[in-house]
């Protein structure tokens, strides 16, 4: 028993370093910096949530800020972000198309559907009826009902999804998706998690593309071009370039390069 002490007073003063670092307790679980610290977090909210993590424990962990509920912080968020704009244009009346904010023209939607199928809790819904809340938009519901079955939870149009081809970035990888169909399971996942939000994503032109994929040899380098017709599965080799390194690999779109070489010529 007093090792175990010794190790959790230990991973204690671990994060209370990373705190002090970052300003905040929301390791993520799956931090490549310290894998271990990212366990212990999830392991701490898993035993609290079963009843076996001590009292003094959770009392230790609350007076730093530990975040029990990812989701819960996720939304904590936007509500701030939902505060800002009330300031800037005195209402909370965020158009679907707010470019200044997407993510959160979105999250307001998701706010209202889930409400309308009694999935948000009654603490939400006060919270944002206390800020001016905007629950019904001309024309929606009459729309909503009219709407086709959905398979998932919340519709893809209420999420905020397009036709557009997305990679979305998920658990350290990134997952295509188009809006259409079943979402993949991975992002589906994310989607329950996060309290309906998007992860962040990528998004691809409805246009063709040619990809170049460099590989040393020595003191030589070697392109590859890749085509992709803008629609469907981007190539495998692409997308492993891409978790590779973070971003996609040079591109151009196949139509424009064609175009600017016409002009050249003419």
């Amino acid at each position: 028993m007093a090792r175990q002490t010794l190790d959790w007073d230990a991973m204690f003063h671990a994060l209370e370093v990373f705190k002090d670092e970052y300003g905040h307790c929301h390791v993520p679980t799956h931090w490549e910096k310290n894998p271990q610290m990212g366990r212990w977090v999830a392991v701490q909210r898993y035993r609290r949530k079963i009843g076996e993590l001590q009292e003094h424990y959770v009392i230790r962990l609350d007076r730093i800020g530990f975040v029990w509920t990812p989701a819960d912080k996720v939304w904590n968020e936007m509500i701030v972000r939902l505060v800002k704009y009330k300031g800037k244009h005195g209402n909370c009346e965020v158009p679907t198309d707010c470019p200044a904010d997407p993510q959160l023209a979105r999250w307001v939607v998701v706010q209202r559907h889930a409400r309308k199928i009694g999935s948000l809790s009654e603490g939400r819904v006060q919270r944002l009826s206390e800020l001016g809340f905007i629950w019904s938009v001309y024309g929606q519901e009459e729309k909503t009902a009219n709407a086709e079955p959905e398979t998932n939870s919340m519709s893809d149009k209420a999420l905020g999804f397009d036709s557009e081809e997305h990679l979305y970035r998920v658990t350290g990888e990134y997952v295509q998706y188009n809006g259409t169909g079943p979402r993949p399971e991975k992002l589906e996942k994310y989607i329950h998690l996060n309290g309906g939000e998007l992860p962040p994503c990528i998004f691809l032109p409805r246009s063709p593309l040619v990809f170049q994929i460099g590989i040393s040899d020595s003191d030589r380098m070697f392109v590859r071009k890749i085509k992709w017709p803008g629609k469907g599965p981007i190539p495998e080799e692409v997308l492993e370039s891409l978790n590779e390194n973070g971003a996609l690999p040079p591109h151009f779109d196949l139509h424009l390069h064609a175009h600017h070489a016409h002009v050249c010529r003419v």
